[in-house]
């Protein structure tokens, strides 16, 4: 991972400055630490993480500290401006699943500290949390889970089919395939197109991919309009090299509330392990929920 931005910068000197205080505020320094304990208890107990694949239970772990760690984090100034791009989504959007919302928590929250960047360093909340915790220190082993989450993004995947337990997934533009754990519990028929964000091995060479976020399953149109919606999409982004102008699409899209917006408007129809959309980002027409068809 690159070096911190300027707010994750910030930060960093403001806690050196903070570590390097003759004086200690002990009263700042108690409220902190019982802020910390409350935000604990919202983890997910050993209890529930045992009952999930050991993939899957890892990076719900992982999700579940930088979660803590980032409500500690946004108290901070240097923070206010995620506050705000978070707060204003969640207002728009109401992320909580069908049938409040197609917006599901999963998704939401993977967007909101990881995806949802500002400046033209593009920093996360996530990114930020990291330059703190490298700073005061973190298990390496969830401090790397933290980064391998960080680094993530949704993206468009065919299904090939199921191997026992697991999804075989093509990720439509790059090509690569891999055996997914569907957490959710969708199956799904082959030739499916999946919208998902897909967690390589928390454990490389020992576990599975791990589809994180309940699959958004796209009902028309087919993979060939898609390619060409990327064909005339990616040049805007980077016209020399296709795939990397594909991984910021599908990590900031074009613009902040892209894929949100998206998903919000091409909405058709859920089950518990599923959500179905239709339509595609730059056809306005062909969402059902777009303004056009409001």
């Amino acid at each position: 991972m690159s070096q911190p931005g300027p707010i994750g910068q910030k930060l960093i000197k403001n806690l050196r400055a903070f570590k390097g205080r003759k004086v200690v505020d002990f009263k700042q320094l108690d409220a902190g630490r019982k802020m910390a304990e409350e935000l604990q208890k919202t983890v997910a107990s050993k209890e529930t993480l045992a009952k999930l694949h050991p993939a899957h239970a890892l990076y719900a772990y992982a999700q579940n500290q930088v979660a803590v760690l980032s409500e500690q984090v946004t108290q901070l100034p240097a923070m206010s401006p995620f506050v705000d791009l978070v707060g204003k989504a969640e207002d728009e959007y109401l992320p909580s699943g069908p049938p409040m919302s197609p917006l599901t928590t999963s998704y939401f929250t993977c967007w909101a500290l990881f995806d949802a960047c500002i400046g033209e360093n593009r920093e996360t909340i996530g990114t930020c949390t990291i330059a703190v915790t490298s700073e005061i220190g973190l298990p390496p082993d969830l401090l790397r889970l933290i980064k391998t989450m960080q680094e993530s993004r949704m993206g468009f995947y065919l299904l090939q089919g199921f191997e026992e337990d697991c999804a075989i997934l093509r990720e439509m533009v790059t090509g690569i395939e891999c055996r997914a754990i569907v957490p959710a519990g969708h199956r799904g028929e082959k030739g499916e197109l999946w919208l998902v964000r897909v967690l390589p091995p928390p454990m490389p060479g020992v576990l599975p991919h791990v589809a994180f976020t309940t699959p958004y399953v796209i009902l028309q149109p087919g993979p060939e309009e898609w390619l060409a919606y990327f064909a005339r999409t990616l040049p805007k982004i980077d016209p020399a090299n296709t795939r990397r102008a594909y991984e910021i699409l599908m990590k900031y899209g074009l613009e902040r509330n892209y894929w949100n917006e998206y998903i919000f408007e091409a909405y058709v129809n859920h089950r518990t392990e599923l959500i179905f959309l239709a339509g595609l980002p730059d056809v306005e027409e062909s969402r059902p929920h777009s303004r056009v068809n409001s």
